[in-house]
């Protein structure tokens, strides 16, 4: 396995993993809570607050963010790899898909 593959596998493996624990301990915390499912996301403010007192809300959310933040480190570690390798035509592609990831994220609205 290249250097590059072995950071996308690294990443992806990773933030999978993370993304478990927390939707993991988000539904133990609402099983032994008796808590409903959340309706929605928590925004980032209140995420913090609800992580520090244990709500499975925040939990489920922050399982969520882990997800979706997973491409972006990928993309990121790619480029990252691509640069030490001083491969310049990978490195632009992958700044241009790391680009247009962020550019899609701050101009669309859910």
């Amino acid at each position: 396995m290249d250097p590059v593959e072995r950071v996308v596998h690294w990443v992806l493996l990773v933030g999978l993993l993370v993304s478990v624990a927390f939707m993991l301990a988000g539904i133990a915390l609402g099983l032994v809570r008796h808590a409903r499912l959340p309706g929605g996301v928590l925004s980032p403010g209140r995420l913090w607050q609800g992580l520090v007192q244990g709500e499975a809300a925040a939990y489920l959310t922050a399982g969520l963010l882990a997800l979706v933040a997973t491409p972006f480190v990928r993309v990121a570690g790619s480029l990252c790899a691509f640069a030490r390798e001083r491969d310049l035509r990978y490195v632009l592609v992958t700044a241009v898909v790391l680009a247009a990831m962020c550019l899609s994220v701050l101009l669309g609205r859910a």
